[in-house]
């Protein structure tokens, strides 16, 4: 068996074989031996200035950014090819939506930005009042009473079985600044926005998208502003649990005064079957009965666990929000209850405490 030949590290040698080339009237040979020149690798030195400079300016950069708690974000105004007339022409083609331009103007515009200006030209000796914009204070208040009876009467008609209370803890949901500031950034709200600090404060762009709901109403009427809050804010809802958005304090007590309105026994719960009692990973299966009638089931690491998540299973079965259920309507399905969700903006679920089968059943048929 023949050892391997060591490759050489600084020089090497090529020979080309010999080569023949046909061609169709004469042929040509060409062989030939080619030897490379020796190769020595060529360091390349950077001046010593290089290394603690990099490292200088690294240190400033660490410093400012902590300084400012992240990089530093500049606004798309600062760019060359910045026109903001443009952008506002393409933000409202890009929603699919005819906004009146004046509208749309103010709604992006903020308090904080208005004042910011007026100080600048009184600097400058310029009379503050020439300014010809609007703030949005008067749109978003606007906006705010419009998301909330478009977002109510949604739910309500779909969930027709559930009390009002839960109506109230999905609208605060789809509400909250976390869910609102989401969606404004998603449109690209956030670099048309005129407000005084950059980047914005969440309740700037909480303030702006509801002052572009009113904008849209204004400009385009009621059901188009609808539609474009159900497409944006309310299809937030898709993917969660409203169970556990709404996570009643006393589901067992909630079950039984239930059941106590509805003439029928209080609950009863059952041990079913349970798997390792005495280790740690112990699992009980927990049934809960009335009148001798199967109500609902569940699973804990105890028995109180267990009986507890029965009666919010119970609750579910009862307010028809199964993890079984049928997915939330939006897009063209919405189509078919439009109508049934303009009327329950203004007609508000059973309370919790008036709660029963019957009761929902009646306000359904009327």
């Amino acid at each position: 068996m023949l050892s391997p030949t060591p490759f050489p590290v600084s020089r090497f040698k090529i020979r080309e074989s010999a080569i023949d080339l046909k061609q169709s009237e004469s042929s040509f040979e060409n062989v030939g031996s080619y030897e490379a020149e020796d190769f020595v690798p060529k360091r390349h030195y950077k001046p010593k200035w290089v290394a603690p400079t990099l490292r200088e300016l690294k240190k400033r950069k660490d410093a400012e950014i902590e300084k400012n708690h992240g990089e530093k974000i500049f606004h798309r105004s600062t760019f060359l090819e910045w026109n903001y007339d443009a952008e506002i022409f393409a933000f409202s083609n890009r929603l699919g939506e005819k906004f009146d331009d004046q509208l749309l103007r103010s709604a992006l515009t903020h308090k904080s930005y208005i004042q910011r200006e007026m100080s600048r030209l009184k600097d400058m000796g310029i009379d503050p009042d020439s300014i010809q914009l609007k703030e949005n204070d008067e749109l978003a208040t606007k906006g705010e009473e419009l998301i909330e009876r478009f977002v109510k009467g949604y739910l309500r008609a779909v969930f027709t079985r559930a009390p009002e209370e839960m109506i109230r803890a999905l609208h605060g949901y789809l509400t909250s600044t976390q869910v609102v500031v989401e969606v404004a950034k998603h449109i690209g709200v956030g670099d048309l926005m005129l407000c005084a600090d950059f980047p914005c404060e969440p309740a700037t762009y909480k303030k702006t998208f509801k002052a572009l709901v009113a904008a849209l109403e204004q400009s385009s009427g009621e059901e188009k502003a609808r539609i474009f809050v159900q497409d944006l804010l309310v299809t937030m809802l898709y993917g969660q649990d409203v169970n556990e958005i709404w996570n009643p304090i006393d589901p067992v007590g909630i079950l039984a005064r239930i059941l106590k309105r509805e003439s029928r026994g209080e609950p009863e719960f059952r041990l079913i079957r349970q798997a390792g009692p005495n280790t740690i990973l112990a699992s009980y299966h927990v049934a809960v009965y009335s009148d001798k009638n199967f109500v609902a089931e569940g699973t804990g690491e105890s028995i109180e666990t267990a009986q507890e998540m029965a009666a919010r299973d119970a609750l579910k079965r009862f307010f028809s929000t199964e993890d079984s259920m049928r997915a939330l309507p939006f897009g063209r399905q919405l189509k078919k209850i439009q109508e049934k969700i303009t009327q329950l903006e203004f007609n508000p679920n059973i309370a919790l405490n008036e709660w029963t089968s019957y009761n929902v059943s009646s306000l359904a048929q009327s």
